[in-house]
């Protein structure tokens, strides 16, 4: 299960919720050399309640004999009798149940898919690793306790969707504006530029999610018009970021239909050039089922673009079916990597090689990796190890209105860039702006 020497254990790094060090741990495998080396490790940590079972039945006898129960259940995979699949779906709905960390023998696939459906059952799951486990991830492992929250959806109060009308004044009176989320270069930590985000905000202080007047403005034919009146909105921030002696770029999402309208490509260039801004300041995100609708129109509207100067990224790369086939055909000059990637990579070692696969990919293809959805430390962490060049998330900072953004350059970003500079660095980056 564990492996004493691949990774030494610096046990003054760790830092244990009490729970674990009250509670205890409960380490379920059939060899009893395997059960040893683990219950080794886990004194080294500091942890003296350690239960073993050799088996499935018995760990869940263990589990609900005891008083109180152990915090965190290391369970491999493969035991005699009841396997470790067949305890999870024993633990499911349980009321009283410890956090998993899952250990197997099998292929890093196989170990994948059981972490995701003990995910999708509600099991707390603070990692799935596949044999042997260093010390090192156990350590990580534990740190993580207390993380995981159901996946539970807040109840919504009842809001009538935007009627047709309502959404064409919105357009046409700019109530639909642009939030900006910065990205941020990880390997020489510095502003990277920002991502537009469409926001419908109402005055009751709530508002549209992008996710209900998004594909409503594509049904009723107003997405290009929408895109156009955001596009307007950047470039006059742009102008007024300049005016304060803040140089930056900004990129717009496009939607699949827009990619099929003929003039498209000159209305984005009529009012760039309009407005003064170098072209080289914009790019446009797309995902890849955008590229699919209507290839022959889609590579017009990129390419006329791409010769002007404009950048294009592949959103939310991964997540579709051609995407070795569409980098190959177009022009892109940068590669979004899912947050779902990066989300589940500190926990699964075959999604740590999708992530680590497109990275190189994109390197040796000259476009640059942006990783998406970047919420920890940890996740941050592992994307600079792997060498992907920029991050965009909530741990820099949540989408702000373009009022906010002198203040947070001023006030936020120098604490951010520390986050993405190695532990040895001590000078400060320049802040790109």
């Amino acid at each position: 299960m564990i492996s004493f020497n691949q990774s030494p254990l610096l046990v003054a790094d760790i830092q244990l919720s009490s729970e674990i060090l009250a509670q205890g741990v409960l380490v379920v495998d059939d060899s009893g050399l395997q059960r040893a080396s683990a219950v080794n490790c886990l004194q080294q940590l500091g942890i003296d309640k350690i239960y073993e079972a050799g088996d499935g039945q018995d760990a869940l006898t263990i589990l609900y004999s005891l008083p109180q129960q152990p915090a965190v259940m290391l369970l491999d995979l493969e035991l005699p009798g009841l396997d470790g699949i067949e305890v999870l779906q024993r633990l499911q709905g349980a009321i009283r149940r410890p956090e998993i960390i899952l250990v197997s023998s099998s292929d890093e696939v196989l170990i994948g898919a059981v972490a995701t459906m003990a995910e999708a059952i509600g099991i707390p799951l603070l990692g799935a690793y596949r044999k042997p486990m260093t010390p090192d991830m156990l350590a990580r492992a534990l740190e993580r306790y207390g993380q995981w929250h159901p996946q539970t959806k807040p109840v919504a109060q009842p809001r009538p969707a935007p009627g047709s009308d309502q959404l064409q004044q919105a357009i046409a009176q700019r109530r639909i504006i642009p939030y900006y989320q910065p990205k941020l270069n990880l390997q020489q930590p510095q502003l990277a530029g920002w991502e537009a985000l469409a926001r419908w905000p109402l005055a009751n202080g709530f508002g549209y999610s992008p996710a209900e007047f998004i594909p409503q403005a594509e049904r009723e034919g107003k997405i290009a018009e929408l895109t156009l009146s955001l596009l307007e909105q950047v470039l006059e921030d742009i102008q007024t970021w300049q005016a304060q002696g803040i140089h930056t770029s900004v990129a717009i999402n496009l939607s699949a239909s827009s990619l099929t309208q003929v003039d498209l490509a000159n209305d984005i260039i009529q009012r760039v050039a309009a407005a003064g801004i170098n072209p080289r300041q914009l790019s446009f995100e797309m995902t890849e089922s955008a590229l699919i609708m209507d290839l022959p129109a889609a590579l017009a509207t990129i390419s006329r673009l791409r010769l002007k100067g404009f950048g294009f990224s592949i959103d939310d790369y991964g997540t579709g079916f051609s995407s070795m086939q569409q980098l190959s055909r177009f022009p892109f000059t940068e590669l979004k990597i899912d947050r779902s990637f990066v989300q589940e990579a500190p926990r699964q070692q075959h999604v740590r090689e999708i992530l680590q696969s497109a990275v190189d990919m994109g390197r040796r293809m000259g476009i640059t990796s942006v990783a998406e959805g970047v919420e920890t430390l940890e996740e941050l962490q592992l994307l600079r190890a792997i060498g992907c060049r920029q991050v965009q998330g909530f741990l820099i900072a949540h989408p702000m209105p373009a009022a906010q953004i002198p203040l947070w350059l001023a006030q936020e970003l120098n604490n951010k860039l520390t986050l993405c500079r190695p532990q040895n660095m001590e000078t400060p980056a320049s802040s790109g702006h």
